[in-house]
Order: structure tokens, then C-alpha cells, then sequence
């Protein structure tokens, strides 16, 4: 296994076991179950110091910063983060993209608030970064970012093919540097991220009439 491989895996197996003793400290916050699940904060701490080449006291600061996220029972239950996605088109068969503040180009995208659905979220989530109006018309896609081969935190992202309303094309003056719309085979460079399978989704939605969303096989 190639090195940058074995890395990755580390990656995920500290995140999976400091979300594991997160969990267990929510249900048994005291006794001898509750100093196990300190132990393997501690430990995956560690280890995630270890993979950024950072020092015990970083490794320390995460672990105090785990600990403190740790809440009581059901609601402390640790769970994959949850995203929205908009893939829409204009009149030209351009797709919509905005600049991330990072410089890298991706679709308008963020996480899911409370309170409202996927499909509201989505939909503010443009308005927000582009200032257009869109209208989700059929689920895409649910995309695991860890099939992706992403390293970052674990998310699960609903992808929604939208059709354009109307509003005015601005920019979010914390969110976005740019969005423009570009043709499906001229993407802005660089992309966000390591996933390119929304690319060839998006082409199968709006040019060759896909209706079925894609998920990520076992």
C-alpha cells in the first residue's frame, strides 16, 4: 500500500475512534466504561497529532476540544456531517459555479441547517452564494465523502439538479469570490476537493435525461 494510501487510512480509523469514544462518553459520562473511552480520546489525539506531524500539545488541545464536544446521551450521539449541492444549468447549458474564499472552484454547496429540509437548504444555499433563485426538481445524488477519498471530516452530501428561477448573479461577501457560469467540459481550475463523480452526474442529468440518483454502492 502506497504511503499516501496507508495515511488516508490512519485518517479515518482516528476519526472512527475518537467518534466512537465521543459516543460512548455521551451514554456513560462516569465509571469504568467512561475512562475507556478517555483513554481512547486520548489515544486518537495522539495518533491524529502524529499523521499532521504536530506536537503533544496540539495532540492535547484536540483532545480537550473532543472532550468539551462531547454532550449527554442520544444528542451526543456522533454522526457523519450532512451537506446540500446545486447542480443547475443556464439557458446556454452552462453549469453554475461559485469560488470558494480557499480560490477553488466548486458547485454552490454548504451544510445543512436545522430546522428546514435538504431541498430548503440547497435552495438557500444559492440564493446565499450566487443570489439566484433555484428550484430543486430531483434528488442527484447522495455522495459518502470517504468513497471519495477524502481525508477531511466525514460527510454525506444530497446533491439536488435545479432548475434556475430567476435573480441576479452577485457574490456573498464571506462565502464566495466569484460565480459564473462555465460549460460542463471547461470547468474552472482548480477544483475543490477530490471528488469528480458529481461531473459526469451532472452531464447524465441535464444532456442525456438521467432521472435516477446515484448512490454509492456498498
Amino acid at each position: 500500500m502506497p504511503d499516501s494510501e496507508l495515511l488516508l487510512e490512519l485518517a479515518h480509523f482516528v476519526e472512527k475512534i475518537a467518534a466512537i469514544a465521543r459516543t460512548g462518553l455521551a451514554f456513560k459520562p462516569d465509571g469504568f466504561d467512561s475512562e475507556r473511552y478517555d483513554a481512547l480520546l486520548k489515544e486518537a489525539a495522539r495518533m491524529h497529532a502524529v499523521i499532521g506531524g504536530a506536537g503533544d500539545d496540539e495532540a492535547e488541545l484536540l483532545r480537550h476540544g473532543w472532550r468539551n464536544q462531547v454532550i449527554s446521551g442520544y444528542e451526543g450521539y456522533v454522526t457523519a456531517a450532512v451537506g446540500c449541492g446545486v447542480i443547475a444549468f443556464n439557458e446556454r447549458d452552462e453549469i453554475l459555479m461559485i469560488q470558494r474564499p480557499t480560490g477553488k472552484w466548486w458547485y454552490p454547496t454548504g451544510f445543512c441547517d436545522v430546522g428546514i429540509s435538504p431541498a430548503e437548504n440547497a435552495a438557500k444555499e444559492a440564493r446565499e452564494e450566487t443570489g439566484l433563485i433555484v428550484e430543486p426538481e430531483r434528488l442527484l445524488a447522495v455522495i459518502d465523502s470517504r468513497k471519495r477519498g477524502a481525508a477531511g471530516r466525514h460527510i454525506y452530501s444530497i446533491l439536488f439538479y435545479c432548475r434556475i428561477l430567476g435573480g441576479t448573479l452577485t457574490t456573498h461577501p464571506l462565502e464566495t469570490l466569484a460565480a459564473a457560469f462555465f460549460p460542463l467540459d471547461r470547468l474552472p481550475e482548480p477544483l475543490h476537493g477530490v471528488d469528480r463523480k458529481w461531473i459526469a452526474l451532472a452531464r447524465e442529468f441535464h444532456f442525456e435525461g438521467r432521472i435516477a440518483p446515484y448512490f454509492d454502492p456498498l
